[in-house]
Order: structure tokens, then sequence, then C-alpha cells
């Protein structure tokens, strides 16, 4: 693991996106494994379903879980939203009670409170689907395996609700303590003074950063060996917000909010060529490094020739600021995420947008094409984000 250390002013606001960018897969499950639940299951369901869902609350509570139920925790004076938000904050599983009263008035504040738990990525949450009569299960609900909660079943499914339900079991002291030493082992600590961190990128061989930031609009090559700074690039004049490198390690590219995009030589430190058009957030090479796609502040993805310093086509109809690029296998097409919260699959060829991809409620951050990609049908993420994804 490599820890960019900026200066104590600096270092709340940035770790959490360095942490994601920068931290292992090791790293992260050992961070999830020191997350804290102060209830083991909260019960989501629609007020007129309590007489069904309070003996499910005391039975679970009997058999030794922490269960988040609103008749308990909700007390007179208490703000309902709040509580009910720290309630899901704090609690590991959620289970969600399905019924017509549940897709009713309802539904909409259910649903809500489901999204971080449905989310593939957040290893430590879980999502049960509790079904209480035979109502149609609406939307993307129906691709979850529930339990069914109908009086001829509901013995042998509590079973399976109380499995479901139940914290994972806990490693041996000896194992935890032997993998938190070997995660400490890694740890490297890089210091760049008081400078905030926009971007950084690891070398194809694990073995060198390249980071960029704001305050002095630097880009810095380091050394992860060593813990030092190999090289300093000097020449955007303003904020860095990408950095990457070439398939060989040889060359990389920098954007920043100056209107440029910068091709540098690691081996000399020299700009070989300086590339205008717009200010930068994301970039990405082509498979054979002659060319490059932008995302930028206004709003465009562009595509550029690196061997004549010229940009190729301006892509247009993203209605903000363009966050993420990625070329096709082929070289044919290419995706882009934006602020607007779309993505859109452009025929680089013929500078045409083929799709609007609508969807997300909150900005798209990155965008991935599946492994197998012939005709245009990419598999696509985003990276969370504060204010929804």
């Amino acid at each position: 693991m490599v820890i960019f250390e900026p200066g104590a002013d600096a270092r709340d606001t940035i770790r959490a996106g360095l942490l994601d960018l920068l931290v292992p897969s090791a790293m992260s499950e050992t961070a999830a494994d020191r997350v804290q639940f102060s209830f083991d299951v909260f019960l989501s369901h629609s007020s007129k379903d309590k007489p069904v869902v309070r003996p499910v609350a005391e039975r679970l509570k009997a058999d030794g879980l922490r269960v988040w139920f609103d008749e308990w925790e909700l007390h007179p004076g208490d703000s309902i939203p709040a509580k009910i938000e720290d309630g899901l904050e704090h609690s590991r599983v959620l289970v969600l009670c399905m019924s017509g009263n549940a897709f009713g008035s309802d539904w909409a504040q259910l649903e809500s409170s489901t999204f971080r738990f449905r989310d593939p990525l957040n290893k430590e949450r879980r999502f049960i689907p509790l079904r209480l009569d035979e109502a149609p299960i609406k939307g993307s609900l129906a691709q979850f395996l529930y339990i069914k909660w109908r009086l001829p079943e509901r013995e042998q499914e509590y079973t399976k609700l109380l499995e479901a339900c139940r914290p994972p079991a806990e490693k041996p002291l000896a194992e935890t303590e032997a993998v938190s030493t070997q995660l400490a082992e890694r740890v490297v600590q890089i210091h760049c003074g008081n400078v905030m961190l926009f971007a950084c990128a690891f070398s194809p061989d694990g073995k060198r950063v390249l980071s960029g930031s704001s305050e002095d609009s630097v880009v810095r090559l380091w050394d992860i060996e060593t813990e030092g700074c190999l090289r300093l690039l000097e020449g955007h004049t303003s904020r860095v917000n990408h950095v990457a490198w070439s398939a060989d390690s040889r060359l990389a590219l920098s954007g920043s909010e100056d209107n440029t995009m910068r091709l540098w030589d690691l081996e000399s430190g020299r700009c070989l060529r300086v590339l205008e058009g717009h200010g930068i957030w994301s970039a990405a090479w082509s498979s054979n490094q002659s060319r490059v796609l932008s995302g930028g502040l206004d709003k465009t993805v562009r595509l550029w020739d690196l061997e004549r310093g010229r940009c190729l086509r301006v892509l247009e109809g993203h209605t903000d600021v363009v966050y993420c690029v990625a070329w096709s296998a082929d070289q044919r097409y290419a995706l882009s995420g934006s602020e607007d919260k779309t993505l859109r699959l452009w025929d680089l060829e013929k500078g045409h947008c083929l799709r609007v991809l609508e969807g997300h409620t909150g900005p798209v951050y990155c965008v991935a094409w599946s492994a197998i990609n012939d005709t245009p049908s990419p598999v696509l993420r985003t990276k969370p984000c504060a204010y929804g994804t």
C-alpha cells in the first residue's frame, strides 16, 4: 500500500479519494473488517404491516441479534428521518418486508433505504427481501431471492432468515494479527509537503507512482521502494486533475485545468508535447499509444493525435463536466461519463453519439467495457459519490 502524506490541513480533505485510488484490495478488506455495526438487522416495513413484522423483530432479538425496529428506537422528540438514516448506516443487514402495503404509498421511501445494501461492491452489508404476501414484486427487486413469510412455511423460512442475519464468524485472533502484520509491512508513506493531491497512478510494474497536485501544479514521479521523488515535471499553470502512464512506462500524460494536456518523457523529464483545447478531467491512451481521449470541463470529449499534436475530433453532447473516458478494444468506440448523470457511447470514426444511457441519480465517475466488446455492448460501472450514484 502507498499513502501520500500531505500537510495536516490538506490531509483530511483528500484521504477518502486517495485511498480509493491507491489502496490494494487486501487493505480494502482489512478496512472493511474494522467496520463496527451497532445493529445486526434493520427491519424496513410499511407501518400497516406492523402486526406481522413485530413478531419477527421480537423473535430475532430473542435469538441474540441486535435489531433496529422503529417502535424500539424512535422516541418522542426524535427526528424520524435522521434516526432512520442513522439506523441504516449502522446496520449490517437490511430486511425489506415486501407487501402490497409496502409497494403502495410508502414504497419510494422504503426503496431508497435499500441502495447501500444492494450495492455489490459493499461486501460488509447484506440485503434480504422478506415477502409477506402475494403482491407482485416491483422493478429490480424481482432479481433477488426472497424469503417467503406466509403461515404454512414460516417456521422453516425463519431458520433461513436467522442464518442470513447472523454475523459472520470472526477469524481467529492469530490469523487476524498475521494479516495485519503482513499489511503493515507493505505500508509506504510518501511525504509531499503541504500539497493537495488530485491525481495519482501506479506504473504498470507497480514500482513507481505519478501524482498531480493543485497548489504548485507540478507532476511528481515517485519511487515506491525508496519513498523518494525522482522527478518534478513542471509546466502546468493550474490544478493537475489526471495522470496516466504509457504501456511501456517511458511516457506519461497529465491533464490540467489550464486547458492543456502534456506528454512527458519520464527518463529525461522533458515535455514532448502540449495539447491545448480544454480543461482536462480525464484521459485514456489508445492501445497503440498514438492517440488519446480526453474528457473536459467544457463538457466535451476530444480525440487527439499524439504524434502530430492536434485534436482530431470534438465530441459534443454532454451538458456538464466529463469525468471519465474509455476506449473499446477495437478502438472504434468510446464511452464517457459525466456530471450530467449520463453515459454516452461514441463512434470515433464518424464522431457520432450512438447512445445516451440515462438512469443514474448522480455523477458518473468511472466507466469500463466488458472484456468482449466486438459490438458496442459495454458493461458500465460508477464510483460511489456523496450525492448519488
